[in-house]
């Protein structure tokens, strides 16, 4: 009984984690399968983009677990794991994955409140600097890190 216990919880928080691409994601399809009979492309294009938001998703859960053990070895978020949950507040995706592995470590409240300092509210859904020159989403460092590759040193 307590193996199903730590699987739902695991369920829970995973969820909680990746639900954003997730959401993204049924979004891509719905459009896709919307606009399809209109615009035919619109069925690859709908594909490549569910396709990389399911890699997305995988990506904000190999972080949550990452940040989960920083702050369960650090005990809070403190050092490397206050550093590793800084470094996720970019992006709608990775902030919440962070928040979600904080929450599941036993320290959600003082997260949220970090969060809230930094001045993010629950509608900022597109990276920082989206709308820029230096927009997150023509540099390939944002890219990698849709795809869950590792960042290069």
């Amino acid at each position: 009984m307590p193996f199903l216990l730590d699987l739902v919880r695991y369920q829970s928080w995973s969820f909680r984690a990746t639900w954003p691409p997730l959401l993204l994601c049924l979004a891509a399809i719905a459009l896709a399968v919307g606009l399809g009979p209109i615009f035919p492309p619109a069925y690859a294009i709908g594909a490549v983009g569910a396709g990389l938001l399911v890699f997305d998703a995988a990506a904000r859960l190999r972080q949550a677990e990452a940040i989960r053990d920083l702050i369960q070895r650090h005990n809070g978020l403190t050092g490397p794991a206050l550093s590793q949950f800084r470094q996720a507040r970019a992006s709608w995706c990775s902030r919440r994955a962070a928040l979600a592995a904080a929450h599941s470590a036993g320290c959600g409240g003082e997260a949220r409140a970090l969060v809230l300092k930094w001045g993010y509210k629950p509608w900022h859904v597109f990276p920082d600097g989206a709308f820029s020159r230096r927009s997150p989403f023509l540099q390939t460092s944002f890219w990698r890190s849709v795809m869950g590759l590792p960042r290069r040193r």
